[in-house]
């Protein structure tokens, strides 16, 4: 009877030990859902990059992107496209040209691919079709990323208080992180830590922040800021690493070591896109 007393016992306090964890997984997972509502919409980014061997092929590329692709997205939906160049693309040996498409979600993003998918590739529509009238490759290949905006930041900048000139310059930044967690700790800087404030404070003018979610330097985040000129962009950027919020959040020990390589492109903007 005793034993048989211990094993209900042994079995009550099971359950009671089980069920209090039941319920706090519930309370977590129920918390997490709550949060998750609460969370903005954000903006998914699709970044395309052309890379190219020769000054023709990117000639060809501004051609398509300006009479095909533009005026495609903008019939579907897609109010601004931006379209970018590296400073140096003439004396670069890989030149490239930066396609930049903003979606209010991940499903816009998905309808559209489908929509292009179901053309036929035997047949001339024009927006699959980029071949250079020589038979010559268009592109020497072309990289996809995708990524979602930040919180703090939950949807590019559709305004700015620059004007478009031939002298504006776009910075593109990607930061690489060595591990997820060292990467999600870089997201926290920008948001919760303040960068994208502190950014915001000394008018950076940035077009948008973003995670990215499908890439090939994965775990990293990109962003784009804009300037005046490159005085204008030199000036800003000492500004930044004078402010007493950046000498704070640069020295503490839990943001230390979260980026280990760090692209910088400073580009242009086609004239016949949208920024």
């Amino acid at each position: 009877m005793k034993k048989l007393l211990l094993s209900i016992t042994c079995l009550l306090s099971s359950l009671i030990i089980f069920a209090t964890a039941s319920t706090a997984t519930t309370s977590n997972f129920e918390k997490a859902i709550s949060i998750s509502k609460n969370d903005p919409a954000r903006d998914y980014y699709l970044i395309q990059i052309y890379h190219c061997s020769t000054a023709k092929q990117i000639t060809n590329i501004d051609a398509f992107l300006k009479n095909t692709f533009l005026p495609y997205m903008h019939e579907n939906g897609i109010k601004k496209v931006g379209v970018f160049a590296p400073v140096d693309n003439d004396t670069a040996t890989d030149k490239k040209l930066y396609l930049w498409v903003p979606f209010k979600n991940i499903q816009k993003l998905d309808k559209l691919d489908q929509k292009i998918e179901a053309l036929d590739p035997m047949g001339n529509a024009a927006i699959i079709h980029l071949e250079s009238t020589d038979n010559s490759l268009p592109y020497t290949r072309i990289e996809k990323i995708i990524t979602r905006a930040f919180k703090f930041q939950p949807e590019y900048v559709t305004k700015s208080s620059l004007t478009k000139s031939s002298n504006r310059i776009y910075e593109y930044r990607s930061y690489e992180s060595p591990t997820e967690d060292m990467h999600l700790r870089k997201v926290h800087m920008f948001n919760e830590g303040g960068e994208v404030t502190l950014f915001e404070s000394l008018n950076f003018n940035a077009i948008f922040y973003s995670k990215v979610i499908a890439g090939s330097n994965m775990p990293n985040l990109i962003y784009m800021t804009s300037f005046n000129n490159m005085e204008d962009r030199n000036a800003h950027w000492k500004s930044f690493v004078e402010a007493p919020l950046w000498k704070k959040i640069s020295v503490a020990p839990e943001y230390l070591n979260s980026v280990n390589r760090n692209e910088t492109v400073l580009m242009s903007a086609r004239d016949y896109a949208d920024f």
